[in-house]
């Protein structure tokens, strides 16, 4: 295939400033595969081979009939079917021909005989998605990931719902569940269900009283003194692995000073 000239002239060209990047690369890798008069191939499983050698596992069928469909609508290509194949043919070209054609040429005269029939071929475009490599339609209604807010706290519906299920402790759970959250890079589409769905799983681990010890239908009192409860709770956070030993050592002397321990 000989080399090809690209003109100056295609970066002014308003058919090619209807193409969106990919698009535009497509046409511009399409040039020099072409033969002397602007034809060639238009199956996508070939044009994937031949125009994107390197990647193969990066660009699918759907993207090239895609990239072929915005390049007719700009009048850049022409697309037909000869004996049941599909063909393009390069428009505006300005190099010389200095070989045969290789493919059918479109209302060509001198090979109607050859060529039998050639129609104009409408290229049907997938609708293709990347979401984890989803094939289809984009789901409408589905809820993006985010990062954690900055002010995430207990809500009024995680309260609610807490109290209608029995768990109580929320803030120790909220600390627990963000520390988490953070120290993995979490994100979800609804943080409030994150946060409910770990408490059932008991990411805190709280330790639960011992049901003899807890009279049906009264609420447990904690035998805990404040000093006690916030050392206790600030151990937790280093087993856990929120907060570093010296950490822990320093917020247990907090403590102490602040419940005169």
């Amino acid at each position: 295939m000989p080399n090809r000239i690209i003109r100056e002239d295609i970066l002014t060209s308003e058919a090619v400033d209807t193409l969106d990047p990919p698009s535009e690369v497509f046409y511009r890798r399409l040039m020099s595969k072409v033969d002397d008069h602007g034809l060639y191939d238009a199956r996508p499983a070939i044009l994937k081979s031949h125009l994107y050698p390197l990647r193969h596992d990066r660009v699918r069928e759907a993207d090239i009939s895609r990239w072929m469909a915005a390049c007719q609508k700009a009048g850049l290509i022409v697309l037909y079917a000869h004996d049941g194949k599909p063909y393009l043919q390069m428009l505006k070209t300005k190099w010389k021909a200095r070989s045969e054609p290789k493919y059918p040429i479109p209302g060509s005269a001198s090979n109607c005989a050859q060529l039998q029939t050639i129609a104009p071929l409408d290229v049907v475009v997938d609708v293709v998605v990347d979401e984890d490599v989803v094939v289809g339609p984009r789901k409408r209604g589905k809820q993006p990931k985010v990062q954690m807010p900055k002010d995430f706290g207990v809500s009024d519906r995680v309260r609610k719902w807490a109290a209608e299920k029995g768990y109580d402790r929320l803030q120790e759970r909220l600390e627990h569940f963000k520390g988490k959250a953070l120290a993995n890079g979490y994100a979800y589409a609804d943080w409030d269900e994150a946060f409910m769905g770990a408490i059932r799983d008991d990411w805190a681990k709280l330790p639960k009283a011992a049901p003899s010890a807890v009279p049906r239908g009264k609420p447990v009192e904690s035998t805990e003194t404040p000093l006690e409860k916030a050392v206790n709770w600030i151990r937790q956070q280093c087993h856990l692995g929120l907060i570093t030993e010296t950490q822990r050592d320093a917020q247990i002397a907090e403590a102490k000073q602040k419940h005169g321990g």
